[in-house]
């Protein structure tokens, strides 16, 4: 699905990382991987309850964790086993710095840089031209909840947006954006064909609808 003549250097090791990982796993009772939290159909309690093996008290307030980007501000959490890392973001601005109804983000990684983010209360911001996912999601709510599973470039770095390489779906990656899948031959993107194409194959994948 991906337009592989233009992936980046970065892109591309992130995706070796990835089969490397699929090839190993195996599943078992101890969940410290994104592979091992399903999230479909689920709530934002019910997905923390397997991200800590349903233990209390198990994410702790990191020290000078509370920290502001330009789009809004976030608090990390470290795990007590040091296998997670949880983050609770609220996004005030878009992406062109114009203030927005501020929406919130809660993130859980795994150390091998896999990333759960989820969007309890939808996405304010989201753009008003994808009728794909609009119409996939909304289901007649306005902004629905859904998450996602993705990898980092950089297992280390942040949950920026430039940090992201693709999402991940039943341990395979899909681009990342609409904009990054290979269309077929003659498809162009914001055609109707296209926003067909995308909520049949891209869409469920990426923005799975939680429960409230």
């Amino acid at each position: 699905m991906f337009q592989e003549d233009r992936l980046a250097a970065d892109v591309k090791d992130a995706k070796d990382r990835l089969e490397s990982l699929t090839r190993s796993f195996k599943p078992d009772a101890n969940v410290d991987i994104i592979f091992e939290v399903p999230i479909k159909g689920k709530s934002v309690a019910e997905i923390e309850q397997i991200v800590t093996d349903g233990k209390s008290n198990y994410f702790v307030v990191a020290n000078n964790s509370l920290s502001t980007q330009a789009d809004g501000f976030s608090q990390r959490y470290d795990s007590t086993d040091g296998e997670w890392t949880k983050t609770i973001k609220v996004t005030t601005h878009d992406f062109k710095g114009r203030s927005i109804i501020p929406y919130i983000q809660i993130f859980y990684e795994d150390k091998q840089g896999g990333a759960i983010g989820l969007k309890p209360f939808g996405n304010t911001a989201a753009p008003t031209h994808l009728s794909h996912l609009r119409s996939r999601l909304c289901r007649g709510a306005e902004r629905p909840p859904h998450g996602t599973l993705y990898f980092k470039k950089d297992p280390n770095g942040d949950l920026s947006w430039e940090n992201e390489a693709f999402k991940v779906y039943n341990l395979q990656p899909l681009p990342k954006s609409p904009k990054e899948v290979n269309l077929p031959e003659g498809m162009e993107f914001g055609s109707p064909e296209a926003e067909s194409f995308l909520q049949q194959c891209w869409t469920s994948q990426t923005h799975v609808p939680l429960s409230e």
